[in-house]
């Protein structure tokens, strides 16, 4: 077994020397705010069965796995010995990988259980080839596979030709997001979180908003800055701390995101000057009506297929969010009408912003950005936000009609509308579309919930906590 695979495994030495050393966990220690996903008691990895944890670059895949690690260690029920961790950054194709396994097999007491996680396994050629192999030999019969990858439908696609072999639990598929602003919140004030879990659970069950006079003014104001700190870290614990201990946002945190993403759109055959083409082009059309026609004209790429498949890849490596039109009659989506791209995570806009204009402080570009409250780049960061943090628990949409409804999230036959203006002063002219709706929320940048004509109008944050 190669030495840098060991330095994962230290478990198998000591719990206590895994917690202290390990590559992932030891970062955790220095860190003044550390947040624990709910994956880590979710996943059955108790029950034997195939288990994918999918997720975009730098989002704690890796340290979700060591923790999930140590919760099975704290339970007793699976010797060190019957766990490893096997990363693949190192491994080429399926029969490296599964002679790596098979050195960990050779370990096993075939009669007691076992956990195996890979990690990035996307990195690996055919890898499914290996999976297929090792359930098709029955290996799976008595442990668990955890594997982990930051291209979703990649996974999951290639997880559909396993029929029967992934086992009985009844979730075998998790996705780890950044942090939402809820979570933002929790991590920071648990207090106010609670306060507002109740009204969350109301709004995703029933789209029952919270009242004039539930939430307490000092409590909105409070929502407020965190807010407006979150429009800069957005949920990337690694950008989170930082602001957190230095009130700014270091120039190597925004880098090593974008050279992630860069990294695996080249493994991917992508070129990098037209992917900071197609992003600049994004930015300068955010949260705005587009088609892939339509920017060919501005583009140096000739075809709009190209600048589709690259738009795309983005949105499988959860760094951009795809809103389509919503058939209203049909409650599904119209796929040759004009779609809106924003970014999945403010981090994420702040580092590809300052990647695309070379500026020299990355979180300089980004004060500039957000401290114009009427700017188009903050309006219409907001709004993606909005619409990424809705998306992650609702089929959301937008309405194109006469005006435009910025986002519809589909329960059934119905939808919900929802307006974000970034503004304390709502104008009907703006808001003509949604108006004609019976039900519907208006967030906006004030403290204050409230109604407009017989709409419901409520603080931007705690829209934002509702959504997730």
């Amino acid at each position: 077994m190669k030495e840098d695979f060991l330095t994962h495994n230290l478990f198998w030495r000591s719990v206590k020397e895994f917690k202290e050393l390990d590559p992932n966990l030891s970062k955790l220690k220095n860190l003044p705010l550390v947040y624990h996903p709910q994956m880590v008691k979710a996943i059955p990895v108790f029950t034997p069965g195939i288990y994918i944890i999918t997720g975009g670059r730098q989002v704690g895949k890796s340290t979700t796995l060591k923790l999930i690690i140590i919760n099975i260690l704290d339970q007793r029920k699976i010797l060190p010995a019957q766990i490893y961790y096997l990363p693949c950054d190192t491994i080429r194709d399926y029969t490296q990988l599964l002679f790596e396994i098979d050195q960990f097999r050779l370990t096993l007491d075939h009669r007691k259980p076992f956990v195996l996680f890979i990690d990035e396994i996307s990195y690996v050629k055919e890898w499914g080839r290996a999976i297929k192999s090792l359930a098709d030999a029955g290996f799976l019969n008595h442990g668990s596979l955890v594997i982990s990858g930051s291209d979703t439908y990649l996974l999951k696609d290639a997880m559909m030709e396993f029929p029967g072999r992934r086992g009985n639990a009844d979730q075998q598929d998790f996705h780890l997001f950044s942090l939402s602003f809820y979570e933002y919140v929790r991590l920071n004030d648990k207090n106010i979180a609670d306060q507002l879990e109740r009204g969350k659970l109301e709004f995703y069950r029933n789209r029952i908003l919270p009242k004039a006079g539930e939430i307490e003014p000092k409590t909105i104001k409070k929502l407020k800055e965190y807010f407006e700190s979150y429009l800069f870290t957005g949920g990337y614990l690694s950008a989170i701390n930082d602001y957190k201990k230095h009130g700014n946002i270091a120039n190597a945190t925004y880098k090593t995101y974008v050279q992630w993403i860069i990294g695996d759109m080249l493994k991917r055959g992508k070129n990098e000057l037209f992917l900071r083409e197609i992003i600049k082009a994004l930015l300068l059309r955010l949260s705005q009506q587009i088609t892939w026609h339509s920017l060919v004209s501005d583009l140096s790429i000739e075809h709009h297929q190209t600048i589709a498949d690259y738009i795309l890849l983005l949105e499988r490596m959860d760094v951009a969010v795809i809103l389509q039109v919503l058939k209203e009659e049909k409650m599904r989506p119209a796929p040759k009408k004009a779609r809106k791209v924003s970014f999945s995570d403010p981090f994420i806009l702040h580092a590809l912003n300052g990647w695309v204009y070379n500026h020299n402080s990355y979180f300089d570009l980004s004060v500039e950005t957000l401290k114009n409250n009427t700017g188009r780049l903050k309006d219409s960061l907001i709004e993606g936000i909005m619409a990424a943090l809705f998306k992650r628990q609702f089929e959301t949409y937008y309405i194109k009609a006469e005006g435009e409804i910025d986002l519809a999230l589909v329960n059934g036959n119905r939808f919900f509308p929802v307006e974000i203006k970034n503004s304390t002063l709502l104008r009907k002219n703006d808001l003509k579309q949604i108006l004609k709706q019976k039900t519907g929320v208006i967030g906006y940048a004030g403290e204050e919930i409230a109604q407009f004509e017989k709409l419901e109008v409520i603080p931007n944050p705690i829209l934002a906590m509702l959504a997730g």
